[in-house]
């Protein structure tokens, strides 16, 4: 059971699921018609619960008392039967954009605030005010002339200032959703049919309002993350051969991006090749290379790193699909300009992740060795071309895979994925070169395809993770092996809602690394097959690159129904606190 308990509690925005997923893109189911609607596991709230867990001691829950349609009046005549009921400590209040639509007078809003805020404060609990969200131009394309637009807008402006004047002289906590909106052109652009926010905004609203609520708290190291942009930057959903594109590369160099990622058929298998492309604002993207290697049928992602002033990318080959085991090798590539890039150049017979500079040599961790002598190794290499194994990072029993090198000042990370050895949680990693030794301990948190980086001071991670708790992720993860493993009987006697509810749960989240414990401050509109992040600091915001199947996340009702296009997209993000 949580420590706190939080409302929220409002109209149709505090809902959040009468949104399409993205305003921008269709979304349509992929092979159908169905429009992907923001899913409650998506809201804002559903968000914030999960981003506050992690920020105060016992854990919160986030109740939604939100109902589509409502005004504050009508609010104010259920405020008894479904928020005070709930006995919450805390309960955020959020209406207008309704009363404005609904013809609400100023005044009368202002009467049912104050007496909601009243019911609250004589429960024992903590009233939290939200200004609403604005009304934006989207709303002419559902028939509002401008003219009325404008009215519209004008009455939910006075309707913000009420809430603020009540919140200053009730000395009640603010949290100005309407000014965070209008001040991030990015939120405001994604607001659907001109008031809802949709999954993309909503993901950036959660990280917000958590910000706001934790500063009320008295926690004040939240690093205050704010969305700047978030846009689509490849896909190729309607080609079968090339719809799946994944497992993301990022660097800037030489005054431009460049993203590396691999496409293919499906996630998994053969017939998989390594895409570049490069952009010069990282708006517009053009495609740089192909890499591919004659008599090889899978080339996996390029992991990008500058190498004394030239650019490299490796690629990870798979033979044998069909007739296990597996067999890897890694490639390199040399990029040798505008659209050219070397002859690939054999690296090492194992699978490498994204490699790193530390003293006077690049280093990388492996995994998938032929021999069983460890899970994760430590390659180093002088020139970016030959490699030879330094240490093993873990042992073969961690079931330790996908490792993200982390160096800060001569010290030596590293972040491993890990299997049921480990209770599939993320393992941290100390090298200690004088003993040629790691030090190890689990983060406590299930955090797949690691992705370190320093925003300032602090240390930044982002990787996929569940959106469920770890613990409802494992139960549900044994029904995903057998629908996906098992024989025709056992895929029979599972409930596809559990399997969607494992799979569909899987999300790129952005963590705060305090000693060894992750903290989630905010997670990117994604779901299912997604995340494998790349990130580089540019000027005083981080560019994340990352894919998803969310646009496209179809009912599952067989085995194989997730098998849909994945497109790439690039992320903006600024830090405060």
């Amino acid at each position: 059971m949580a420590s706190m308990k939080v409302v929220a509690f409002g109209d149709s925005v505090t809902v959040g699921t009468s949104a399409k997923l993205d305003v921008f893109h269709d979304c349509f189911q992929y092979g159908t018609t169905t429009v992907n609607m923001v899913r409650q596991t998506q809201t804002w709230w559903s968000i914030l619960e999960r981003i506050l867990s992690d920020w105060v001691e016992g854990g919160v829950e986030v109740v939604n008392a939100g109902a589509s349609g409502d005004t504050s009046s009508k609010g104010l005549a259920r405020l008894r039967q479904d928020v005070l009921s709930q006995s919450p400590d805390y309960v955020l209040v959020m209406f207008g954009v309704e009363d404005v639509l609904q013809g609400i007078e100023t005044e009368a809003f202002r009467k049912n605030l104050e007496k909601i805020v009243n019911g609250i404060a004589a429960q024992g609990a903590r009233p939290v005010l939200m200004t609403p969200t604005p009304i934006s131009e989207r709303m002419t394309a559902c028939g509002c002339a401008l003219e009325e637009l404008r009215r519209r807008q004008q009455r939910l402006s006075h309707l913000a200032q009420v809430v603020r004047k009540l919140a200053e002289e009730g000395s009640l906590g603010l949290i100005d959703l309407n000014r965070y909106f209008l001040e991030n052109r990015l939120a405001y652009d994604h607001l659907f049919e001109g008031w809802l926010p949709d999954g993309v905004a909503q993901s950036g609203m959660a990280s917000f309002v958590a910000g706001e609520i934790l500063q009320i708290l008295g926690i004040k190291n939240f690093p205050k993350p704010t969305l700047c942009d978030y846009r689509k930057i490849y896909s190729d959903a309607k080609r079968p051969d090339t719809k799946n594109n994944a497992a993301t590369s990022l660097v800037f160099f030489g005054g431009r991006f460049y993203v590396g990622f691999d496409s293919g058929p499906r996630h998994a298998g053969p017939r998989h090749r390594g895409i570049v492309l490069k952009s010069v604002d990282g708006i517009s993207w053009q495609k740089e290379a192909v890499l591919e290697i004659s008599d090889v049928e899978d080339v996996g992602s390029p992991y990008l790193i500058e190498v004394d002033g030239r650019l490299f990318g490796y690629a990870t080959t798979t033979v044998g699909f069909g007739t296990p085991p597996l067999r890897y090798m890694t490639y390199g590539f040399e990029r040798l300009g505008p659209g050219r890039w070397s002859q690939p150049f054999k690296c090492a017979p194992c699978v490498f992740w994204h490699p790193r500079k530390w003293r006077n040599q690049y280093v990388v961790a492996t995994y998938a060795w032929p021999e069983k002598d460890a899970a994760v190794k430590l390659l180093s290499s002088p020139d970016g071309r030959t490699w030879k194994v330094l240490s093993n990072i873990l042992p073969y029993e961690t079931g330790g895979n996908e490792t993200d090198l982390f160096v800060q000042n001569d010290k030596l990370m590293a972040f491993s994925r890990a299997g049921k050895g480990s209770n599939d949680e993320m393992l941290i990693s100390t090298y200690i070169p004088s003993e040629n030794r790691w030090e190890t301990v689990s983060s406590g948190r299930i955090i797949q395809a690691p992705y370190v980086f320093k925003a300032g001071e602090r240390i930044m991670l982002s990787g996929r993770y569940c959106s469920q708790s770890d613990e409802r992720f494992r139960e549900l993860q044994e029904d995903w092996r057998k629908f996906t493993q098992g024989t025709a009987f056992e895929v029979a006697q599972i409930d596809q809602t559990r399997v969607e509810e494992f799979h569909h749960g899987l999300r790129t989240g952005i963590f705060l690394i305090e000693d060894t414990r992750p903290r989630l401050i905010m997670e990117l509109l994604s779901a299912g097959d997604s995340s494998y992040t790349g990130v580089v600091q540019y000027g005083n915001e981080y560019v994340v690159s990352d894919y998803s199947m969310h646009e496209y996340y179809p009912e599952i009702k067989r085995p194989g129904d997730w098998n849909t296009p994945c497109d790439i997209y690039l992320s903006r993000i600024r830090f405060g606190g």
